[in-house]
This record gives C-alpha cells, sequence and structure tokens, in this order.
C-alpha cells in the first residue's frame, strides 16, 4: 500500500484519551497487520490442512467444520448489538462506559432467550442438524451442545471485537485472530497422532475460542478506559433501540453463508461434501480478508467524523482503487495458481475441479463485495440504515431467485452460482448508490 499520508490527512478525536489519532497511519497499521494475518493463516493452512485431512479424513474434517459453523452463527444472533456498540460510542450521545455496559445486559439477555429455546428443543427432540446427515446421533447430540457453548462464548467475544474496533484497537483483532487459527490446526494436526476421538475435536474450538475471550477482556482492561457502570432504564432503551435498527441489515449480513451452510447440510446430507463446500469459502474468505481489512475499520472512522463528509468520500474513493487493483490481482493469481494450490490438498481428481471451481466463483462474486465494502460501511457510519438495508436485501432475494432459476444445475453449483450472482447485483448496486450519492447535489437516493 502506498504512502498515500497526503490524501488521508485527516484527524480523529479519540474521546478515551484526548488525543488526534492519524486515520492514514490507522489504517496502515490494520492493513499491514491483518495481511500478515492472512499470510499466517494461509500459509499454515495450506501447509496442515492437507495433512489434517489425510489423517482424519473428510468425514471428521467435516465435524470440525460443523462445528466451527455455531461460532460463525453467533454474528446472526448478536442482531447488530456489536454494529451498535461502535456507533453509539463514536456518536457520543451517551458515554461509551453506558454503551457497553448496556450492551453487556442486552446480550446476556440474549443468550438467557437462546438457552431457552435451545432447551425447548432439546426437550422436544427437534434436531436442528437434520435426521438424514450421516453422523451417530449421539454424536450429534454431542456436537449440539457444544456448537451452543461455542456460540455462547462467541456472541460475548463479538462485543469485545467491538469494543476494540470503537477504540481504534482493530489491528489487536487481527493479531489475535492470526493466533487463533494456526494455533486450532496445530492442535488437531499433533492430535491426530493420538487420538480420532471425534469428541475431542469437537471440544478443541470451543476451549480456544473461551481463550481468546478471555485474551479480550484482558486487552480491553488494559488498553482502553471502558469500565461497568451503573445505568438507567432510559440508558437501555437507547442502547436497545438503536440496536434494533440495525437488526434487519445484521440478520441479512451475518446469516447468509452460515444459513447456506446449513441448508446445504439439510439437503445434501453428506459430510464429506460439506467439507468441499466448506474449504471453498475458507479459500475465498481467507483471500479477500485482505481487501476488506482496507475498509473494515473505517466504520469506526466514518462513525467518529459523520460531519467531514467531503473527507470521508475522497478516502472511500481511495479505498476503492486500492481494493480493486488488489482484487484483480487477487484473481489473476488464483487463475495460473489455483490449480497448484488445490493439488496440495491431496483430494481426488473428481473433489479437485469441483473444489477449484466453485472457489473461483466465490472468489469471483465475494471479491466484488470487498471491493465496495467502504462504501457500505460508510452508509452505516453515517447512519444510513435504510439505504444499507436496501442494498444488501438484495443478497437473499437475488439467492432464492437466482437458485429458482438454476434448478437444471448440480446442487452445488446451483449454490453457488445463485450465491455469486446476488453478491455481483448487490455489489453493482452499491458502486452505482454511493457514486450518486457523492455528487455535491444529488438528485438520487434509496
Amino acid at each position: 500500500m502506498s504512502d498515500n499520508s497526503s490524501y488521508f490527512r485527516v484527524e480523529l478525536i479519540d474521546v478515551k484519551n484526548i488525543h488526534l489519532v492519524n486515520i492514514s497511519k490507522y489504517l496502515k497499521i490494520n492493513f499491514l497487520i491483518s495481511t500478515g494475518k492472512t499470510v499466517v493463516i494461509a500459509l499454515v493452512s495450506l501447509l496442515l490442512l492437507p495433512l489434517i485431512i489425510q489423517r482424519l479424513g473428510l468425514n471428521l474434517f467435516g465435524v470440525i467444520s460443523l462445528t466451527l459453523l455455531f461460532g460463525e452463527i453467533a454474528s446472526i444472533v448478536d442482531f447488530g448489538l456489536s454494529k451498535s456498540i461502535i456507533l453509539l460510542s463514536g456518536e457520543k450521545k451517551l458515554s461509551e462506559n453506558k454503551v457497553v455496559t448496556s450492551a453487556l445486559y442486552i446480550n446476556l439477555l440474549l443468550i438467557t432467550i437462546l438457552s431457552i429455546i435451545f432447551i425447548v428443543f432439546q426437550m422436544l427432540s427437534i434436531d436442528l442438524l437434520g435426521k438424514n446427515l450421516n453422523i451417530p446421533s449421539n454424536e450429534k447430540l454431542i456436537l449440539l451442545n457444544v456448537g451452543f457453548l461455542l456460540l455462547v462464548v462467541s456472541m460475548l467475544n463479538n462485543s469485545c471485537r467491538a469494543i476494540l474496533e470503537s477504540n481504534y484497537l482493530m489491528h489487536i483483532i487481527n493479531i489475535t485472530y492470526s493466533i487463533y487459527t494456526p494455533l486450532l490446526y496445530s492442535i488437531i494436526f499433533i492430535a491426530s497422532f493420538f487420538t480420532k476421538n471425534i469428541i475431542f475435536y469437537m471440544i478443541t474450538p470451543l476451549v480456544l475460542t473461551l481463550i481468546m475471550l478471555l485474551v479480550n477482556i484482558l486487552i480491553i482492561k488494559e488498553k482502553t478506559k471502558i469500565r461497568f457502570v451503573k445505568i438507567k432504564l432510559i440508558n437501555l432503551k437507547y442502547v436497545a433501540k438503536n440496536t434494533i435498527s440495525f437488526l434487519k441489515i445484521e440478520l441479512i449480513n451475518s446469516m447468509i453463508i452460515p444459513v447456506l451452510r446449513y441448508v446445504f447440510v439439510l439437503l445434501v446430507a453428506d459430510i464429506g461434501l460439506y467439507a468441499i463446500f466448506d474449504l471453498s469459502f475458507k479459500i475465498a474468505l481467507l483471500a479477500n480478508s485482505i481487501i476488506v481489512s482496507i475498509s473494515i475499520p473505517m466504520f469506526a472512522v466514518f462513525s467518529n467524523n459523520a460531519k467531514k463528509s467531503k473527507e470521508m468520500i475522497r478516502i472511500s474513493f481511495k479505498i476503492f482503487g486500492i481494493s480493486l487493483s488488489f482484487y484483480f490481482f487477487m484473481l489473476l493469481a488464483f487463475y495460473f495458481l489455483g490449480d497448484f494450490l488445490i493439488l496440495i490438498l491431496d483430494l481426488s481428481t473428481e473433489h479437485k475441479d469441483l473444489l477449484y471451481a466453485i472457489t473461483l466463483i466465490l472468489l469471483t462474486s465475494l471479491g466484488s463485495v470487498s471491493v465496495v465494502e467502504v462504501f457500505y460501511r460508510y452508509f452505516l457510519g453515517n447512519n444510513q440504515l435504510k439505504k444499507a438495508f436496501l442494498l444488501k436485501l438484495i443478497i437473499p432475494i437475488g439467492s432464492i431467485i437466482f437458485f429458482l432459476i438454476f434448478k437444471d444445475f448440480d446442487l452445488i453449483y446451483r449454490f453457488i452460482y445463485a450465491y455469486g450472482a446476488s453478491l455481483i447485483a448487490s455489489s453493482i448496486l452499491i458502486l452505482i448508490t454511493f457514486s450518486l450519492q457523492s455528487r455535491p447535489n444529488p438528485e438520487v437516493t434509496v
């Protein structure tokens, strides 16, 4: 990333420490650390995933992937609380301590409600993973219970991440995640020499996620001035009201990939094929994380600088140009090197061809969203939530429509084509909408 200090020279007021933070420096630090995180995770994944799959088999690896799915679902049942923390902390209408304390109470309420629902489902013997999934019933029950605990811990972790992001500590989040995945794969690989006990491989992600939560809490205590304080009911209502405003957007953003995976499990009912499906998303999301890393910190920046629209628009277009360059480079790299990278996984020929094809589609479509992510975060940071919601609503609606249109394709391609087409449609409309809004006197609004 080239030196754009003169371009990005906009200053922020850090409410906690009352000192000036340079956006350019903040973005560069985040980009470098996030890129390092991506490289580390990519190298570890390339080195260990093939060995793990060889030693444990595709089915057991699929069980591990399915367990991790519960952690991803946490972003759905967050109901917009994390985004609300970031927006309200920058808004400054309520002290950050009161925002965080109120958010904690809301989070605990959500966890209590989910726990009651989960227990009721268990008592009614409702099979959340479907009856046809090729896992023994006793192991499926353990997976569900461990997965639910992972969901709860991940919900608390999401709130911690939001607090760190609102305090311009996004780079610390990236550091912890750059440790988490390599550590998880390393433990699984080492354990594969001693045991194939499926319960061990279910519990391992839960234990590591709990450790990450404790680390995040310690960092918040040491690096911020966040403390729990007494709050009034009016404070709780204020945070809850803003959280509900984010609810629709966060449900759309967070639920698509987990729901897509969940529906795939129900319809295909093949843990081995799910492993291939999951691998394609892992590769595509990992590759796109470098592009997204440029835009992710901007939500807190936009939230704190909503009145500086001209500077923020200029920065947004600059980040868009940088993101676009990375996007084309990523596609070219995978086109020429993808076959070699997938070859390392030592899959059957049929699975290799399938993985390459669907990964290329996901790289293209998810990449288009990553490129315009900065515009979407501009809408969020400026409290244009209705606009952001409508632009993201295209993805689930489009996925359903395209899924019906692509009925002649094999099921796995049908899922990927439908999802990919809806992502590209949403990206194009986000770009058009932001371009129209950024004009001096925009006449077209959503």
